[in-house]
């Protein structure tokens, strides 16, 4: 049993719909998919941040007891050379909390590429597929971009997302493998819109609302959340096209 635990719908939406899952079981906000065409595969949405992202992985060891489970969902870019749509496979992970003025302590996990590579069992064609890299959990969204830079020369890193380091723990503790899996939303220099941080739930209309209520007051901002939403479309589709192959290769060797 593979349990793919992520922080949003959104991000996996495209993996959602090509499998046919559909909603199985709720918890509060924790939401688990199953599919019939993959019996062997959960997901469960949990939300956003540290408390959700344990919350979800716990509930995904809990009900579906998994061999292995796969923190997956976006991630900014904290680095240069890096494209959206880029996937990458968290090889060393840190954490930061508290405000952003105490952002100096961490906490780090590493783990080393050839046992994230036999958990695969060798899914991704050798580096084309997927690049390692660091990943840094903080516990608010960044948007700007000499923020990113900054967290990215001061940890270490290449990658900044919210959950991560917190499903990676979770599952360590419960004694189940787990990798982290990212796919590139936003690179480096790029400065995201200051309301997105504001509108990360699942109710969409509550989004939309907060998109037309900042763009009343921005107009100027309307390419660059187009942009964004072709961005989204494009780290969506890399992240399914990943899963899928991971998928795919276990249920190879799975067969006699």
């Amino acid at each position: 049993m593979l349990a793919i635990v992520a922080a949003f719908k959104d991000e996996l939406s495209e993996y959602l719909k090509g499998g046919r899952f559909r909603v199985a079981y709720k918890d509060g906000n924790i939401r688990a998919y199953e599919s019939e065409e993959f019996p062997d595969v959960a997901v469960l949405e949990g939300g956003i941040g540290k408390d959700m992202a344990q919350a979800a992985t716990q509930l995904a060891v809990e009900r579906y007891s998994p061999k292995l489970i796969v923190s997956a969902g976006f991630a900014a870019g904290a680095k240069r050379e890096m494209e959206t749509g880029d996937v990458f496979v968290c090889d060393r992970l840190v954490a930061i909390e508290g405000p952003a003025y105490l952002w100096a302590q961490s906490d780090v996990r590493t783990a080393e590429s050839g046992r994230i590579q036999e958990m695969l069992d060798g899914s991704g064609p050798d580096g084309q597929g997927y690049r390692f890299a660091g990943c840094l959990s903080v516990p608010q969204f960044v948007s700007n971009a000499s923020m990113k830079a900054w967290l990215g020369k001061t940890f270490d890193v290449s990658l900044i997302d919210m959950e991560c380091y917190w499903v990676n723990q979770t599952a360590e503790a419960l004694r189940v493998p787990c990798i982290s899996v990212r796919a590139m939303l936003d690179p480096v220099e790029d400065a995201m819109p200051a309301f997105v941080g504001q509108v990360v739930d699942r109710r969409i209309a509550k989004r939309a609302l907060k998109a037309v209520t900042y763009l009343s007051t921005n107009p100027a901002e309307a390419p660059r959340l187009i942009g964004l939403m072709k961005q989204v479309k494009v780290a969506r589709s890399a992240l399914a096209g990943f899963l899928t192959t991971i998928v795919a290769v276990r249920n190879s060797l799975a067969t006699p």
